[in-house]
């Protein structure tokens, strides 16, 4: 079992779209809701500083359940997200392997202190995980995420692009847990850190799940119907050509084939730099 945990209300309705999968323990630290075992309520504050003075990380009871490792959850746009840093704290004394997933948020809806707040959280978590704090940071926008869903409606606006993101993060995971009839793969370097995810395709048209530069590893994940691999003839040669062609000077690519009873192919990617990412997203 994968441990979870999420904290503010964004970050809690993102991994509620996980809670589908049996494989992972959810936490939740948030400021609605019903309170049980996994769920620790802390009160609606109004300014970031509030957050930041609050002493309860370590009154939390679930939060001595956490070992080993986590994926913590967080979006830039939760007043909440400034104690961040006093989580991460708890857990790295710990001993705790984490990972972090941050959402940024649609900048055009954010209040001055808001944006001022969500820029200086993103940085810092940027440059924690370059220093090794964490083992990686994966970097989301909603922005982007809404490119992935043809027809959204307003009440389930955030569901759908949450589900969206959840469920290859989830198939990525399946797949990093399964050994594939054939990979490239390599350990990606220590220095690469700092990753977001997306979807791909045989010929390797990458649509990613936030705006990335200066990648310098590239992973795919090939889901393939196993009847295709079987008969299909030159579809390795095929795939490897494509793989190659994205690589440059700059970049590697690797992959790993799995074969799958879906009719339809599901290809997943992800991108790597040990470089600080300055999120912009072209709303044109």
């Amino acid at each position: 079992m994968r441990n979870i945990l999420a904290l503010g209300s964004a970050a809690c309705n993102i991994v509620d779209s996980l809670s589908k999968y049996e494989v992972y323990n959810i936490y939740k630290i948030c400021n609605e809701g019903p309170k049980n075992k996994n769920s620790f309520l802390i009160p609606e504050l109004e300014k970031a500083e509030e957050y930041e003075a609050l002493e309860v990380v370590s009154k939390i009871p679930f939060m001595k359940k956490i070992k080993e490792e986590v994926t913590f959850f967080v979006c830039g746009a939760s007043r909440s997200s400034a104690i961040s840093l006093r989580v991460l704290e708890f857990l790295h004394g710990r001993d705790i392997s984490i990972s972090v997933v941050y959402f940024k948020p649609e900048p055009d809806f954010l209040s001055k202190d808001q944006g001022l707040q969500e820029r200086a959280i993103r940085n810092i978590l940027q440059q924690y995980a370059r220093s090794g704090l964490f083992a990686d940071l994966t970097l989301v926008s909603n922005k982007t995420l809404e490119a992935f869903v043809d027809s959204i409606n307003v009440f389930d606006y955030f569901k759908q692009i949450n589900d969206v993101f959840c469920d290859s993060y989830h198939m990525i995971e399946v797949f990093k847990n399964t050994k594939p009839i054939m990979s490239t793969f390599s350990r990606v370097r220590e220095s690469c850190r700092i990753k977001t995810i997306g979807i791909s395709t045989l010929s390797c048209e990458d649509k990613l799940f936030s705006p990335f530069s200066q990648e310098v590893e590239v992973l795919y994940y090939f889901g393939i119907n196993e009847e295709k691999l079987k008969t299909q003839g030159n579809f390795f040669r095929e795939l490897t050509t494509s793989v190659k062609g994205r690589m440059t000077e700059e970049t590697k690519a690797y992959f790993g084939i799995y074969p799958t009873d879906y009719e339809d192919d599901y290809i997943y990617v992800e991108y790597f730099s040990p470089k600080i990412q300055q999120i912009t997203v072209d709303t044109e």
